[in-house]
């Protein structure tokens, strides 16, 4: 059972790195370029995953031992994984609007330039101590 989950995971992996990866875009766009197919093959995580599956079946060994079986499970597992992906996303964005964090010229890693856009003030109304 862990290799079926693990094999179905790397199809799922390998898929999502060449439709969705920036490191992959100037495959994507050249083979586009080149056959209006291969463009459209490269946008669909159902169809990429069973031609995936194709060589993971051959390559890295089949644990179900079946071709049809195996080309079927990548492109659900390809076309499932990428619509949790999806959803995780849309599921963080609409709990953390981008609004409720404000970055103030400081490096990307600095965890004290974030604060809550509610809490920064202009300095108007700041209390003096005495």
């Amino acid at each position: 059972m862990s290799d079926l989950l693990a094999w179905m995971l790397s199809v799922f992996g390998f898929t999502y790195i060449v439709i969705y990866s920036k490191i992959c875009k100037p495959f994507r766009v050249w083979c586009q370029l080149k056959s209006d197919f291969l463009g459209e093959l490269l946008k669909c995580p159902l169809c990429l995953g069973f031609w995936v599956g194709l060589p993971a079946h051959f390559l890295c060994g089949s644990p179900t031992h079946s071709l049809l079986f195996d080309l079927t499970l990548a492109s659900i597992s390809s076309w499932m994984g990428t619509l949790f992906i999806a959803k995780m996303q849309a599921e963080f964005e609409a709990g953390y609007p981008q609004k409720s964090l404000s970055v103030r010229n400081s490096c990307v890693g600095c965890a004290s330039s974030l604060t809550p856009t509610s809490a920064v003030s202009d300095g108007s109304d700041s209390e003096s101590s005495v």
